[in-house]
């Protein structure tokens, strides 16, 4: 997935508006000047306080992709259900109708949480394409081993957290598994860095890249030596 999908970046905003509107509409329904802030809220009933905060609660979960955000979204409806239920049988202001339809306009908002795209960016972070940092094409000799045998290949781009290893031979391409630690040297250095296999893509995978995708390990070697390294290899880029 290339771009965060649209409902996350709208949803907070659209949640934090509803929170607002609470007070709000106690400003425009009573005639309140906004300087008098401590009247409106003394206005505000419990449930109100109560679904404002859930839903400022839920715009940040969406905003960080909190995985938490699936156990507040029930808590959410209840909330406001509850606040609208009140508001239209005991209420003056607006009809059973009205809070009954916006009650459920909102719950359809609600929907794209249940959509595959976004719960699969939500649950899973590796699927968080769009903050990959930038990478650079540039070919350097390159040294993988597991301490069992090494296998000698060359980068086709690089980033501040990673590399790419080539790799076309397809027994070789099975000899580390996801997610396992390695050690990889760069031909230019004797320092050994500590990598993560996150990706490995053959021939089946119809992409033009046949290799590893290598994630750098968050030691003092890669602060100290391979970030001076790939600024070095990408200044001219």
């Amino acid at each position: 997935m290339k771009n965060k999908p649209l409902f996350l970046k709208l949803f907070p905003l659209f949640a934090l508006a509803i929170a607002l509107s609470f007070p709000l509409q106690i400003m425009y329904l009573y005639k309140i000047p906004y300087t008098d802030i401590i009247k409106v809220f003394s206005m505000l009933t419990p449930l109100n306080l109560i679904s404002m905060s859930v839903l400022f609660t839920t715009a940040i979960l969406t905003a960080s992709m909190s995985r938490s955000v699936y156990k507040m979204v029930p808590i959410l409806l209840v909330a406001l259900f509850a606040n609208n239920a009140i508001v239209g049988l005991y209420g003056s202001d607006y009809t059973v109708v009205q809070v009954a339809l916006s009650f459920f306009l909102f719950a359809f908002s609600l929907k794209p949480f249940y959509a595959q795209e976004v719960k699969a960016v939500i649950l899973n972070p590796n699927l968080r394409w769009w903050k990959t940092p930038e990478r650079f094409n540039v070919k350097k000799d390159l040294k993988i081993s597991n301490g069992s045998f090494d296998i000698f290949s060359e980068t086709t781009n690089i980033s501040s957290t990673g590399l790419f290893a080539k790799v076309e031979d397809e027994k070789l391409l099975r000899a580390f598994k996801l997610n396992e630690v390695i050690d990889i040297q760069l031909g230019e250095t004797d320092k050994l860095f500590k990598a993560k296999v996150v990706r490995v893509n053959d021939k089946k995978t119809e992409r033009s890249d046949v290799g590893f995708g290598l994630q750098i390990c968050k030691d003092s070697s890669h602060k100290e030596v391979y970030l001076p390294w790939f600024k070095e290899n990408t200044a001219s880029a």
